[in-house]
């Protein structure tokens, strides 16, 4: 299994760089279980997910993971471990991962692997990075893409009515054509609670509850048609 760094250097001090307010995710994703949160924003959002994930290894449980932005991190769950006086090897046998490179794989790794994968070992905590990631990418018509979404939705409702607890970490970005941009917020109704991380100044970043409500809008008759669009080429910024 090949393992990519997120790009940050080794910091021992990591959690101090995340904004005080990130306590609270961590609290509210700890328990009752059954829900499905999507952190979104700046590039940390990854670095909080681990953080969230490394939360639920250093208490016991199991996580998996699928990675569709190929952001996993080894070192933030060692360097965790270490900090709470814990070896990084027991955390680490908890921890599955499986990637996805096209919104295709990304599909059959959310609506098929995930849920056998819960079922068979009883993990009841799932991480989800860059889901969207593959949605933009032009070789996939945009009309196969929020098909896909929808499944993917369906899969995450299912889950959680099974007592799962589902975070889903996305930078957000910034496509063209810009219809593509609704899918993020297509994602954004379907969940129980939506986090946006954004940075104030050069250095501060800031939690926000975006979304709080509870409700069960992963159900497409309550979203309406979703809308459709021209194939053209996406443009990634800052990618």
């Amino acid at each position: 299994m090949h393992m990519q760094r997120s790009g940050q250097a080794p910091d021992h001090s990591s959690e101090s760089r995340l904004p005080a307010t990130s306590r609270g995710l961590l609290q509210a994703f700890a328990a009752p279980q059954g829900k499905v949160y999507l952190l979104y924003g700046d590039d940390t959002v990854f670095r909080l997910s681990h953080r969230v994930g490394a939360q639920v290894l250093g208490q016991g449980g199991s996580v998996a993971l699928v990675d569709g932005a190929n952001r996993f991190d080894v070192h933030a769950i060692v360097r965790f471990a270490r900090e709470q006086r814990l070896d990084p090897d027991a955390l680490l046998r908890r921890l599955f991962i499986s990637r996805g490179f096209t919104c295709y794989q990304m599909e059959a790794a959310v609506t098929e692997r995930l849920p056998s994968f819960l079922e068979r070992t009883g993990s009841r905590t799932a991480l989800i990075f860059g889901l969207l990631d593959t949605f933009y990418d032009e070789q996939a018509p945009l009309r196969d893409v929020e098909s896909i979404l929808l499944r993917v939705q369906r899969a995450l409702l299912d889950m959680k009515e099974r007592g799962v607890s589902i975070l889903l970490a996305s930078t957000e970005w910034n496509v063209l054509p810009a219809e593509r941009n609704l899918l993020l917020e297509h994602l954004k109704l379907g969940m129980d609670r939506v986090y946006r991380l954004e940075m104030q100044g050069e250095q501060s970043l800031q939690l926000v509850v975006e979304r709080s409500e509870e409700h069960n809008a992963l159900d497409p008759s309550k979203r309406g048609e979703p809308r459709h669009g021209k194939n053209c080429p996406d443009v990634y910024e800052h990618h």
